[in-house]
């Protein structure tokens, strides 16, 4: 002890002689390793900004009314934000409808010699960025098709807009985009690392990565579509409405739905125009003609483009079930969870296997396949019938949703809701109790070759 003693008093005297502040206890020296562990608040505002900042920044909603007020505008992006955390597969299916399109749009609009016409050129039209002011008429908003038929029908001169006007009226930023993609495959990475090096994995995360998965593809669909655009260029047109629709002949005289153009485009089938209106139910503008293109028109997506869609959206669902084997608070939880996670996979596989049949019977794909097998002597007659008519007419309140189909539908609906509603529930309620490795942060360097 004396040695000891000694010994300090002697160190304290050259520290002392040195200059060299002796350091209180409150003080620590030398450096100092970052804890590797987080917290709960870590896991929620990793999980919540990113989920927050992915499902804000994808949304390209159409044009608005020139009667929607900011207050308006704003209540429809929040709905639609909302809409893409519960059901982030329904906004990435309009995403891609919207994409199928626009590609189709512009492969039109080469074949009759406009090349300059681009994908810039499609979304816009289809967002309601074009209104057609006809002579001495009401002014309504046109698509691809309204123009194109227009164009060829000489009402109205090809739009002269240069691609670069139509972005400078956009609100995108790709910098933030490109910085939300970053966020986005930061969190993925992590969790992918946390089931590498066996760490639990929350069910907030899991929940996340399903969200921000379909979130990717909505971006990478609208990623030429303008955003938050709030005024429509406008076309000026010598011909009144009147005289348009008495020059189209017999296939105008049916009374419009939407605009006056719906015998080239009735804008559907849609949410608003075709479900809710086969229910009984009001929704969407009530103006007539259409002051706006709605955000909810049912996508029609074909070949391997369908294929990538059902893809991406049952890999979404499915993310769900990696899931099976986590450590809840309760037995009852887990189950519950293996249930929820599996219903929203199946009715989801359900679902495009029911819009897969419907499309082949709108088609008349099972009128040829019976013809074959059947009436075989029939089979030339039926090519040329189905040769002189529309490959899919357009929808309307008699043909779409088809009874069979929306009762189908709603239950799928529902079941689904349902089973997603819990696990929106599930993976906060079940934050309360988590395995010890679950506060454990990744070993990065384990996944680099280094000398230890």
């Amino acid at each position: 002890l004396a040695l000891a003693t000694a010994s300090d008093s002697g160190c304290a005297g050259v520290s002392k002689s040195l200059g060299i502040r002796e350091v209180p206890d409150h003080f620590v020296t030398g450096w100092v390793s970052q804890p590797n562990t987080r917290g709960t608040i870590d896991i929620l505002w990793s999980c919540l900004v990113t989920t927050f900042l992915c499902t804000w920044t994808v949304l390209c909603l159409n044009v608005p009314a020139a009667s929607d007020s900011q207050l308006v505008i704003l209540r429809r992006r929040i709905r639609w934000m909302l809409h893409a955390i519960a059901g982030p597969e329904f906004v990435l299916g309009f995403a891609a409808g919207q994409y199928e399109n626009a590609h189709r749009a512009v492969a039109d609009f080469k074949d009759m010699g406009h090349p300059e016409w681009t994908m810039r050129h499609a979304f816009f039209a289809d967002m309601g960025g074009f209104m057609l002011y006809p002579r001495a008429s009401k002014p309504f908003p046109v698509n691809n098709k309204h123009i194109q038929w227009l164009v060829v029908n000489q009402y109205l001169e090809f739009p002269q807009v240069q691609g670069i006007d139509i972005w400078d009226k956009s609100k995108a930023d790709r910098l933030i985009k490109s910085l939300v993609c970053l966020q986005i495959c930061w969190l993925i990475i992590n969790v992918v690392a946390r089931a590498i090096q066996k760490l639990a994995i929350t069910t907030l995360e899991l929940a996340t990565v399903s969200i921000v998965f379909c979130t990717i593809a909505t971006f990478f669909c609208w990623l030429h579509k303008p955003a938050d655009v709030k005024t429509p260029i406008q076309l000026p047109c010598r011909f009144s409405t009147d005289e348009i629709l008495s020059g189209a002949g017999e296939a105008a005289k049916r009374p419009y739905r939407m605009t006056p153009l719906d015998f080239v485009d009735n804008l559907g089938p849609s949410w608003s125009a075709n479900v809710m209106a086969f229910a009984g139910i009001r929704s969407g503008p009530q103006q007539r003609p259409l002051p706006r293109f709605t955000n909810d028109r049912f996508p029609h997506v074909r070949k391997i483009r369908q294929v990538l869609l059902v893809t991406i959206t049952l890999f979404s669902d499915g993310i769900h079930i990696f899931g099976w084997n986590f450590e809840f608070p309760s037995r009852t939880e887990q189950i519950v969870w293996r249930v929820a996670s599996l219903v929203m996979f199946l009715t989801a596989a359900v679902f495009w296997g029911a819009e897969i049949v419907a499309g082949l019977h709108r088609d008349h794909v099972w009128e040829l396949m019976r013809t074959v097998i059947f009436r075989p002597s029939q089979l030339k007659d039926l090519r040329k019938m189905r040769a002189e008519r529309p490959r899919r007419p357009q929808p309307t309140p008699e043909t779409f949703p088809l009874p069979i189909e929306c009762g189908a539908s709603a239950t799928m609906w529902i079941l689904y809701l349902i089973a997603r509603a819990y696990v929106l529930i599930e993976m906060f309620v079940g934050l309360r109790i988590l395995p010890r490795t679950a506060y454990v942060c990744v070993e990065w360097a384990n996944f680099f070759p280094h000398i230890s």
